[in-house]
């Protein structure tokens, strides 16, 4: 089931309240891309290419709570967004009927 949000593509554009990210060093508007590069900067990962942190991802290790032990993989980042209200009533509607697919692919008759 989907909760409504979506991954933006680095090349939306986003607008904030001035003051979300006082430790970042970005504007108010900004690309998805420059919020990205806000972060590498801000922890210290500026030879860490874009590519590897939002579409190739970097090696990790993840300790799920549904795992025994670490578990190798990857990891990426990502901005989501989700409308407060959805842009039409035919998008709820929508919703809904994916919902009832995903069930209904889940049941077993």
């Amino acid at each position: 089931m989907t909760d409504g949000f979506e991954i933006l593509n680095h090349d939306e554009v986003v607008t904030i309240e001035p003051d979300t990210f006082n430790k970042l060093n970005i504007a108010k508007t900004f690309k998805v891309r420059d919020l990205i590069t806000a972060i590498k900067e801000y922890i210290g990962a500026e030879d860490t290419s874009e590519a590897n942190l939002y579409t190739q991802g970097l090696n990790c290790e993840v300790l799920k709570f549904t795992a025994q032990g670490w578990i190798k993989g990857k990891v990426r980042l990502a901005l989501e967004f989700c409308p407060d209200e959805p842009d039409s009533p035919l998008d709820e509607i929508y919703e809904i009927h994916q919902q009832l697919q995903q069930i209904a692919k889940e049941s077993v008759w």
